[in-house]
C-alpha cells in the first residue's frame, strides 16, 4: 500500500491524518495501512499525538474490514448492556449509563463466540470529573464500540494486535488526581517539668 500511495497523497497524510508525525512516526504509521490494509485517506486508519508520543488508532469500521477480510469471520452478536442489577439486555433504555456492554464474535468453525466485555468505570472519558459530552449524550453507543474492538482484537490477535480505536483510548487522556495534603509536622514533645 506504501508503494501505491503517491508524494502529494503521503504529504496529505501527514499534514492531516498524521498531523505532527516525525519522519519515523510517518513511516510506522504507513506500515501499519501497508498491514491492515487500512485506508488512512478514508479515515479507517489514522495517528495521533498523546501525552507526546504518536499512536496508531483505527475506526470500529477499519476493524470490522480488517475482520472480514481474514474470510474468518462470521459475524458477531450484540451489543448487550447492563446496569448494577448484572442482567444483560439487549436495547439500553435506562437514562442512566450502562455499567458494562458486551459483544461475541464468530469465527468460522468455531462453535462458541469471542467475547469482548467493556467496564463503564474503565473506559469512560473524564473531564473534571464527569463523562465528556459524547459519553454523557450516548454513553451505550460508546461502551458497546469498546466491546467491540475488544472482541475483535481477541479473535483477530494476528491482524488488530497493538491496535486501538479512539474509544477505547479516550480514557487514556483521563486526569487522575495524585495530589496529596501533607499535614504539617507535629511538634516535639516538650517537658512541662521545671528543670530546676
Amino acid at each position: 500500500r506504501q508503494e501505491q500511495l503517491k508524494d502529494e497523497q503521503i504529504e496529505l497524510i501527514k499534514r492531516t491524518v498524521a498531523n505532527g508525525a516525525t519522519d519515523n512516526e510517518l513511516k510506522l504509521f504507513l506500515y501499519q495501512c501497508e498491514r491492515t490494509g487500512l485506508d488512512p485517506l478514508a479515515r479507517q486508519i489514522y495517528s495521533i499525538k498523546r501525552a507526546g508520543k504518536m499512536v496508531t488508532q483505527i475506526g470500529i469500521d477499519g476493524a470490522r474490514l480488517v475482520a472480514q477480510r481474514t474470510g474468518r469471520y462470521a459475524g458477531q452478536d450484540g451489543p448487550y448492556w447492563c446496569g448494577e442489577d448484572g442482567k444483560w439486555v439487549d436495547v439500553w433504555l435506562s437514562n442512566d449509563a450502562p455499567r458494562a456492554a458486551k459483544v461475541n464474535v464468530y469465527l468460522m468453525g468455531v462453535e462458541r463466540g469471542t467475547p469482548g466485555v467493556a467496564h463503564w468505570d474503565e473506559y469512560v472519558q473524564l473531564y473534571q470529573g464527569k463523562p465528556t459530552d459524547i459519553w454523557k449524550r450516548m454513553p451505550a453507543l460508546m461502551l458497546a464500540k469498546c466491546a467491540e474492538m475488544l472482541a475483535l482484537r481477541k479473535a483477530f490477535p494476528q491482524e488488530l494486535s497493538g491496535l486501538y480505536t479512539s474509544e477505547e483510548m479516550a480514557q487514556a487522556d483521563n486526569v487522575v488526581d495524585t495530589t496529596f495534603t501533607v499535614a504539617p509536622p507535629t511538634p516535639p514533645a516538650t517537658d512541662d517539668v521545671d528543670s530546676n
